[in-house]
């Protein structure tokens, strides 16, 4: 996982770069319906019942299913290794980039095509 302090920073302001949205985990859960198919990156989010098929990213206010393909596989070991309960610790806290996105079942948000950072601080 590679640590993003400028790029939260950026989420700080709400900047948008390269067509991604940087934006707040709180914002997030509030606006991601006017967020679909564009691509974001969300600040800090925790990381339970990580598997190979999908994971859960608990924000404040829900939870968004993170779905693959992993933008880089080498991200998963430390993931899977403390982060497959759906009780976690700050090991599972991470920055999540992917596509927005509809559950095909349900009204939730997801990520597809993600990308893990290790938020600042951590």
């Amino acid at each position: 996982m590679r640590y993003t302090g400028l790029l939260l920073a950026l989420v700080a302001t709400g900047a948008v770069a390269n067509d991604r949205v940087l934006i707040d985990p709180v914002e997030f859960m509030v606006s991601w319906p006017d967020l679909v198919g564009r691509d974001v990156v969300i600040s800090k989010g925790r990381i339970a019942a990580a598997s190979d098929t999908f994971m859960i990213l608990q924000l404040p206010g829900g939870n968004v299913t993170l779905m693959p393909p992993w933008k880089d596989r080498d991200d998963l070991r430390p993931l899977f290794q403390n982060c497959t309960s759906v009780l976690t610790d700050d090991r599972c806290d991470v920055a999540a980039e992917g596509t927005v996105g509809k559950l095909a079942v349900g009204t939730g948000p997801q990520l597809k095509g993600v990308d893990f950072y290790k938020p600042a601080g951590n």
